[in-house]
């Protein structure tokens, strides 16, 4: 099965995608700054690329032959496949955590020097799979993580139950809705089986037993916040 992933946050004041395309082709490659960009298209509604992130990280070596440690600084890149839609002030990256959006807010707002705020979007996840169960063909509910739950009167804390039956599922997530960290659903798309983990901001993992299910997938996604 194809994993991929999409995380989505606000973004407001940005200007219309043919400025953004410009100033992101202008600003390229360059050596000098640890923001660079590889690609990037613009339509009429959107603007798709991919940003890089260059960090220097130490990194520890053993010489076997002395049994010494060195270190040494390298350069790490952070690829961020993204999509830019002013009108509907939504942006998008489409690979790594929902800290990248944090990253591509610094390039936008730093590097770009474009009048962009970002912010991220709060999932109630307990509402998202509601809203799935209700709208999805054969929707099952895996499992959910929640922050507090009480084992005994003598031990409690996080608790990640599995559930063979959705609707007993339902009914624990509905009475553990408030601390409902995480959760994972499966349900039926056009072409095959489609697997997604909820968290509690706009970042989705799915898994697709056809990617021909992708796009639609994604339209799916983009409605539950």
């Amino acid at each position: 099965m194809a994993t991929f992933k999409l995380n989505i946050a606000t973004l407001d004041n940005c200007p219309p995608p043919a400025d953004v395309a410009a100033a992101m082709n202008d600003f390229g490659l360059r050596e000098d700054e640890s923001f660079g960009v590889l690609n990037c298209t613009v339509g009429e509604t959107a603007v798709l690329g991919t940003v890089v992130h260059r960090v220097l990280q130490d990194v520890q070596q053993l010489d076997e032959e002395t049994g010494e440690v060195a270190s040494r600084s390298v350069n790490k890149v952070n690829v961020y496949p993204l999509g830019i839609f002013p009108v509907a002030r939504r942006i998008e990256t489409y690979g790594g955590p929902a800290s990248g959006l944090d990253r591509i807010a610094e390039f936008l707002a730093s590097a770009l020097a474009l009048p962009t705020v970002m912010s991220q979007i709060e999932l109630d996840v307990a509402g998202v799979i509601d809203k799935l169960y209700r709208s999805t063909e054969k929707f099952q509910l895996k499992s959910i993580r929640i922050s507090e739950y009480a084992h005994s009167s003598y031990v409690c804390g996080p608790y990640a139950p599995k559930f063979l039956d959705t609707e007993h599922g339902r009914d624990f997530l509905a009475e553990f809705a408030d601390f409902v960290t995480a959760a994972t659903c499966r349900f039926q798309g056009e072409y095959g089986r489609v697997t997604v983990t909820l968290k509690t901001k706009a970042s989705y993992s799915y898994s697709l037993s056809n990617e021909d299910d992708n796009a639609a997938v994604q339209s799916i996604l983009r409605k539950l916040p």
